[in-house]
């Protein structure tokens, strides 16, 4: 089977420019000995991330970040992969190694743009919300908490 044709089909309902990025990415997925035997672990979880991730890494480390992330958490995949709860709910199943694949990946650019290694895009506006929708509590007031404290 070609577990990219996965990807692609996920990639058909996202923006062109995320679409064009995760090709990129997969078309050096391809190349990369690294994956020879593993794409078929690869490309399930990314189509489940795909709308999540961030198209700000160069392709070539976003691939290294790959490789790093089946090394550490292949056998988990493959064992949501072959589960028998994957038959009846594949989202659902890789719900949790998506997640993770997109935490991982923001984590990196995060720690990069803390460091100064990469610069955020001027055209762009980043929001931050919770699961729950609820942004209440800890982030009350944000960007204003301290005023908020002074009764201001």
């Amino acid at each position: 089977m070609n577990h990219r044709q996965i990807l692609d089909a996920a990639l058909r309902g996202q923006p062109a420019p995320r679409s064009r990025y995760l090709n990129l990415v997969a078309d050096r997925v391809e190349r990369d000995s690294r994956f020879a035997d593993r794409t078929h672990l690869l490309y399930p979880v990314l189509a489940r991330a795909a709308g999540t991730v961030e198209p700000m890494l160069e392709p070539a480390e976003f691939v290294e970040l790959l490789a790093e992330f089946l090394n550490r958490h292949g056998a988990a995949i493959g064992a949501a992969l072959y589960n028998r709860a994957y038959l009846r709910d594949p989202d659902g199943t890789l719900a949790g190694p998506a997640k993770l694949l997109s935490g991982w990946i923001a984590a990196h650019i995060l720690d990069g743009l803390q460091s100064g290694r990469y610069r955020l895009p001027s055209d762009r506006a980043y929001r931050f919300n919770s699961e729950d929708g609820n942004i209440d509590g800890a982030l009350r007031g944000f960007p204003f908490h301290e005023e908020d404290q002074a009764g201001d």
